[in-house]
């Protein structure tokens, strides 16, 4: 077929075309890789790859060869990209200018989160709100849940993410979703899918402190059900024991998500019943400044991602309702 560039100048040419799309496939034309475009743009690739898919039905034409080693422009997207690429230049460059004049996206905004969100949300977080608004200077830390908490409640930090052993309650805090939780072990060959907390808490265990919710839920597991838990060391920071578990000298309970990004045969991973053991991540906005655009944009940037990352099956849990 002859692709027709010149509808893109018409909204009956392409009308269910939205610009998060042609942003998209610009991206992925300038890498040449679908992986590395949703690094790039801080997204997941399969919700890439459906964007792209829309976008090439819409048009009724293919954009993109593929192969193992990534993708190629087709005729046909070339051409797309030539089209397109000056109009959405201008796009962004009139809407920085703009935003840039509005009070509340200037400035600096301070985010703090637990390692159960950093560590599988630090890059598609960053990426899309720094693109969005970047006259905004972002400032994260780590900390612990209980900290996370106080800090929101003195407005020391604007955004709070952080666990709890239940759901949020009151105005201020919202439950983004809810997780079981994981025994990781090292891989010795197959195991079954689940083990008791009394099988795992027989241990060697790593466990967090009380200041994290995590070992809050697996001390009061272990209290309301008499079962003795074999301690190897309380340790809040799950990267710096990963290697130790890996070694076999010890395990640990934790999300799934911790484990984002690691290969599946370094580590046995068993969801831990009888009873189920669930983490709840919630966000939090300073009340002094819940006003501010930036703020709020910020805090649709996280439950985005949170919705991308559970949907994808990196949370392995339940949005809320």
């Amino acid at each position: 077929m002859c692709f027709r560039y010149s509808n893109l100048l018409y909204p009956e040419g392409i009308t269910r075309v939205k610009l998060r799309q042609l942003k998209n496939f610009l991206v992925i034309a300038e890498t040449g890789s679908l992986m590395k475009a949703a690094l790039h743009l801080g997204v997941a690739q399969p919700a890439l790859s459906r964007d792209l898919r829309q976008l090439e039905e819409e048009l009724a034409t293919r954009l993109f060869h593929r192969d193992g080693r990534g993708v190629s422009l087709t005729r046909d997207g070339a051409a797309f990209q030539a089209a397109i690429a000056p109009h959405i230049a201008g796009l962004d460059a009139a809407k920085h200018a703009l935003v840039g004049r509005r009070p509340g996206y200037a400035g600096s905004i301070r985010l703090a989160w637990t390692g159960t969100i950093s560590i599988p949300l630090a890059t598609p977080i960053i990426s899309a709100f720094t693109q969005r608004f970047p006259e905004v200077e972002l400032h994260a830390r780590g900390g612990s849940s209980l900290h996370i908490a106080e800090w929101v409640a003195r407005d020391e930090i604007d955004i709070g993410i952080f666990n709890s052993e239940r759901p949020a309650t009151g105005a201020l805090v919202e439950t983004l979703t809810r997780a079981p939780l994981f025994h990781v072990a090292r891989a010795d060959g197959p195991v079954p899918p689940t083990i008791t907390f009394a099988e795992a808490a027989a241990g060697p265990l790593f466990v967090h402190s009380r200041q994290n919710a995590l070992g809050r839920i697996v001390e009061a597991c272990a209290r309301e059900h008499d079962i003795p838990l074999k301690i190897y060391a309380e340790v809040d920071d799950f990267l710096a024991v990963r290697p130790m578990i890996e070694e076999g000298r010890a395990a640990a309970i934790v999300p799934r998500s911790l484990l984002s990004g690691d290969a599946p045969t370094r580590l046995a991973v068993r969801r831990v019943t009888d009873p189920d053991l669930t983490l709840y991540f919630h966000l939090a906005v300073s009340k002094v400044k819940r006003s501010r655009p930036a703020v709020l944009s910020l805090a649709d940037v996280i439950r985005s991602a949170v919705a991308d990352a559970t949907q994808a099956g990196q949370f392995d849990g339940e949005l809320r309702n």
